[in-house]
C-alpha cells in the first residue's frame, strides 16, 4: 500500500528555529499536493494559530488542531469536530496544581486565551519564543485562571507553563491515573486534553473525513505530544531535532527542522515510496 497522506507536527517540525516554514516545505508540499496526496497538520496550535501559515501552504486543507481535540478545515475556514473537558476532571487537576508558578493558557472554539499581566514575562516560563504570537492571535483576560476553574468557557485543551521543570514533573506524577490526556512540551510546559482526545485520535478522525485508512499514512514529529499520532500513522518519522523518545519510537529520522527535514520526509516516503 502506497502512502497517500502526510501529517506534520508544526512547532520544531514544520516551523524552523525561527517560526518559518523553509522554502523546501512549501514547493515539496505544492509537489505532493500536485500528485494527489493529502497534506495536514497536526498540532497543538489552534485554528487562529495556523490560519496565517494558510496562504503560505495553499496545498494544506486540513489541519488536527489542539491536539486533536478539533479537526479545522482549512479552505472552509470551518471547524469540522470538537471534543472538550468535564468540569471534574479540570477541579482534580486544579487540586493537584495548588499555587505552583505558571502561566495558565486556555483554548476554545478557535482561539486561545492567555493572562494579560503575563505577556512580558513569558520568558520567566521559557516560552519567549511565542511572545509575539500571543500578541497577535490570541486573546488577553485578566484570570485564564478563574475562567479554568469556573466552567465558563467549552474548554478543549489547556496548557500549563512552568517557571520550574520541577514543579512540572511533580503536578505530572501526582496526575497518574487522572481520567486525562498529559504530554510533556516545551522547556517546562505541561499540556492537558480530554481523556482518549490526542493527535493520534485526530488522525482516526480525519481519515474518516479523507476516506483513507490509516495504513497509508505519514506522521511527522519532534516531541513527546507527537507520540500518540506516531503510534497510529502507518509510518512514523522522527525530526533530526527530536526527542530521545520520539526517535525511539520513529520508523525513520529525516533531517532536522532547520534543514528540510519535512521536504525530505515527502520526497522519500509520500512521492518516493521508500518504506521504512
Amino acid at each position: 500500500m502506497s502512502y497517500e497522506l502526510i501529517a506534520f507536527d508544526m512547532d520544531g517540525t514544520l516551523l524552523d528555529s525561527e517560526k518559518r516554514v523553509l522554502p523546501s516545505s512549501v514547493t515539496s508540499i505544492a509537489s505532493a499536493a500536485k500528485a494527489g496526496k493529502v497534506v495536514a497538520i497536526a498540532s497543538g496550535r489552534c485554528p487562529s494559530m495556523i490560519k496565517p501559515y494558510a496562504e503560505e501552504l495553499p496545498g494544506v486543507r486540513y489541519a488536527i488542531c489542539t491536539s486533536g481535540a478539533s479537526l479545522y478545515d482549512i479552505a472552509e475556514d470551518a471547524v469540522l469536530t470538537e471534543r472538550t473537558f468535564d468540569q471534574e476532571v479540570i477541579d482534580r487537576i486544579i487540586s493537584v496544581v495548588g499555587d505552583e508558578d505558571l502561566m495558565c493558557e486556555i483554548f476554545s472554539g478557535r482561539g486561545f486565551f492567555y493572562p494579560a499581566a503575563d505577556i512580558d514575562r513569558m520568558g520567566h516560563y521559557h516560552m519567549q519564543a511565542y511572545q509575539e504570537t500571543y500578541r497577535a492571535l490570541g486573546e488577553p483576560m485578566e484570570s485564564t485562571w478563574d475562567v479554568l476553574a469556573s466552567g465558563a468557557l467549552p474548554l478543549q485543551k489547556f496548557n500549563l507553563h512552568f517557571a520550574h521543570v520541577e514543579a512540572r514533573e511533580r503536578v505530572l506524577a501526582e496526575l497518574a491515573g487522572t481520567e486525562v490526556e498529559l504530554a510533556r512540551s516545551e522547556t517546562s510546559s505541561l499540556e492537558f486534553s480530554p481523556a482518549g482526545v490526542s493527535k493520534g485520535s485526530g488522525l482516526a478522525e480525519l481519515c474518516h473525513i479523507t476516506g483513507l485508512p490509516l495504513e497509508a499514512t505519514i506522521a511527522v514529529g519532534d516531541s513527546d505530544n507527537d507520540l500518540p499520532i506516531l503510534g497510529r500513522a502507518g509510518l512514523a518519522v522522527a525530526m533530526g531535532n527530536a526527542r530521545e523518545s520520539v526517535r525511539q519510537a520513529a520508523g525513520a529520522v529525516v533531517a532536522d527542522n532547520d534543514h528540510d527535514g519535512c521536504a525530505e520526509a515527502i520526497h522519500r516516503f509520500l512521492l518516493g515510496g521508500e518504506r521504512a
